[in-house]
């Protein structure tokens, strides 16, 4: 059975953006290790934008191109989180909330956290 492709969806420029790239690349690590989806983390652009910055723009147009262009089955939207830093949770995300749209619109289901996308993987529902 071939795992399911998905994009997870979450803050960047809200908060910090190199805590929340951290975010996503331990969310990656997560869904890579317990092999249930194949995760794409846009996020990783970070590392470009570090070495070569473009403009937000940019990156946002690279996303839904990315999203339209790929076979994802569907998008995981979450909140920022960082353990070091309980109190740190960020939620709100333009850009993140267009991805969503974006799925919506083609669509492809989003979910909220990771308990319900493998929910839905259990029961064949992506």
């Amino acid at each position: 059975m071939t795992k399911p492709l998905i994009y997870v969806a979450s803050p960047y420029t809200k908060g910090d953006p190199t805590i929340n790239t951290h975010f996503q690349c331990r969310i990656f690590d997560q869904l890579l290790t317990e092999d249930i989806v194949v995760p794409f983390v846009p996020l990783w652009s970070h590392f470009q934008h570090c070495v070569l910055p473009r403009h937000y723009n940019d990156w946002i147009t690279y996303d839904l191109d990315f999203i339209r262009s790929a076979n994802f089955a569907a998008c995981l939207r979450l909140d920022a989180r960082c353990p070091a830093l309980p109190d740190y949770l960020i939620t709100e995300s333009s850009g993140a909330d267009g991805e969503v749209a974006l799925f919506t619109e083609l669509g492809k289901p989003t979910y909220y956290s990771i308990a319900e996308l493998y929910k839905a993987v259990r029961l064949n529902l992506i």
